[in-house]
């Protein structure tokens, strides 16, 4: 019932945007969570899947690079659609290429010739790849952290369901099924452009960007870490050797497991999720994987792989709610924050398989090298956990404080010098609590959920802070505070 309740109060355009997000990961799994659309299609070797992941991520980080150059840009009505028109082009393209190369490869005596056009084809989808998952996710701002946590993490295990389903389809439709699902979710967001009227609502200030940035750099950190060992362990945990059916199980299986826990975390606490507990918990995990692959290696179906990749998968689902209340906080551009973040975590993930890739001729079970990767990396995972958590008030996705994350400033103390501005002013007491959060770069949305006052009173508040100090924008305030400190 609640969940009904909730999508009762979704307006048409987020309806087809969450649509088209949850179609979106039925794709991601198949091209991502194994090797199913390619490995099942053709007769690729290792080597060959392993540039292929290589082309589509760095198209990956291209495409969020691109969103990296604009970041005080709002992206109006216009610019959506030239957005969406330039994805449903280039998906167009990579697609096509990948699907020549899959069909004339059974033909080739040598199937290798055709790496470079597989990976040109992939490079040209990870471009699309970026672009539709940052306007998806983008839509997820209009929702509470609690609401964005629920639908993402029945989004992906819904996304798993569909996939394993998918798994005992004839070899030959699973390129074919990735395709669609893919441009289902691009139609989607096409439907969702159509029936939003409204611009972005993104606004950008230096210092208010900054403040972003410095609530996300931990937890980014520790995503981008736990990125670079899956990758490290996706290349020398011996998949190659594994059976396609036993890897699709094992990885089907203990996903299900992940988002299930994760769901029931939800269900259990329906009014506070500790998503700060729930990221902690991926860095034993990711350790885990590691501690079992000297004794296991590319046994039980690749379980070392699955274990490293939860760890990872679940630290960038909070990371990504995370994100989402940063940017309802500070009205900084989802794209951009969400662009770095996933390229951070991306770009780690490629440095750790071009590690493991072409150190993997020296691992193998019993060696001295795979016990000796697998103690350095629980050290360095032990390392990583008491660096991102050895401050207590750290919680990366709450401030239990009452205090924001936002802009810092140098001098005198910020909450010292934002009492003597108001004394100065005349401020009253509720105008020097909404200039305070104001000034750390909060909106006024933001503000009012934390004073627990309506928008519209926080509105009638800045117009007399900004009358008393004869300014006009937040950014002046931002300033005025920065500059009365030195």
């Amino acid at each position: 019932m609640a969940a009904i309740r909730f999508i009762g109060r979704v307006r048409p355009s987020k309806v087809f945007a969450l649509s088209g997000y949850a179609l979106y990961s039925v794709y991601a799994c198949m091209l991502f969570h194994s090797p199913t659309a390619l490995s099942s299609v053709a007769p690729f070797g290792g080597s060959m899947t392993f540039w292929f992941l290589v082309a589509l991520i760095v198209g990956r980080l291209i495409g969020f690079g691109a969103f990296l150059l604009f970041p005080s840009k709002k992206k109006t009505r216009r610019q959506l659609k030239g957005i969406l028109v330039a994805t449903f082009c280039l998906a167009l393209f990579g697609f096509t290429m990948m699907g020549m190369v899959l069909h004339f490869s059974s033909m080739l005596p040598d199937i290798s010739v055709v790496t470079p056009w597989l990976c040109a084809g992939a490079l040209v989808l990870g471009l699309a790849d970026a672009a539709t998952v940052l306007c998806l996710l983008s839509y997820l701002t209009s929702f509470g952290l609690r609401g964005t946590y629920l639908f993402l993490v029945v989004s992906n295990l819904a996304a798993v369901l569909i996939y394993y389903v998918l798994t005992f389809l004839p070899s030959p439709f699973s390129f074919p099924v990735a395709v669609l699902f893919f441009f289902l979710a691009v139609l989607s967001l096409v439907f969702a452009w159509r029936e939003s009227n409204a611009e972005s609502s993104s606004e950008y200030s230096g210092p208010v960007c900054r403040g972003a940035l410095s609530r996300l750099w931990r937890p980014t950190l520790g995503v981008s870490i736990l990125g670079f060992m899956a990758g490290l362990m996706l290349q020398i945990s011996g998949r190659e050797e594994i059976a396609l059916e036993a890897f699709q199980q094992s990885s089907v299986f203990s996903s299900l497991a992940l988002y299930a826990a994760l769901l029931i975390v939800a269900l259990v606490l329906p009014k506070n999720i500790d998503l700060g507990r729930i990221y902690q918990i991926a860095i034993p995990i990711s350790a885990v994987s590691f501690l079992l692959l000297p004794l296991v290696w590319n046994s039980a179906g690749g379980i070392v792989n699955s274990f490293a990749n939860l760890g990872y998968m679940l630290a960038l689902l909070v990371l990504t709610c995370l994100v989402i209340e940063v940017v309802r906080d500070t009205a900084v551009s989802a794209f951009f924050l969400l662009g770095i973040v996933y390229a951070s975590a991306y770009l780690a993930q490629l440095v750790g398989m071009l590690v493991g890739f072409f150190n993997a001729a020296s691992v193998g079970r019993g060696t001295l090298s795979l016990t000796a990767i697998a103690l350095v990396a629980v050290y360095l995972l032990s390392v990583v956990s008491l660096a991102l958590f050895k401050d207590k008030g750290f919680r990366g996705f709450d401030t239990g404080d009452g205090q924001f994350q936002g802009v810092t400033t140098e001098g005198v103390g910020y909450e010292e010098r934002c009492n003597d501005i108001a004394l100065e002013y005349g401020f009253t007491e509720r105008e020097r609590e909404v200039f305070r959060y104001l000034g750390q770069g909060n909106t006024i949305h933001a503000v009012s959920e934390r004073l627990f006052i309506s928008e519209s009173t926080v509105k009638y508040h800045l117009k007399s802070i900004y009358q008393k100090l004869g300014i006009h924008t937040r950014q002046e305030l931002i300033d005025f505070i920065a500059a009365d400190g030195k």
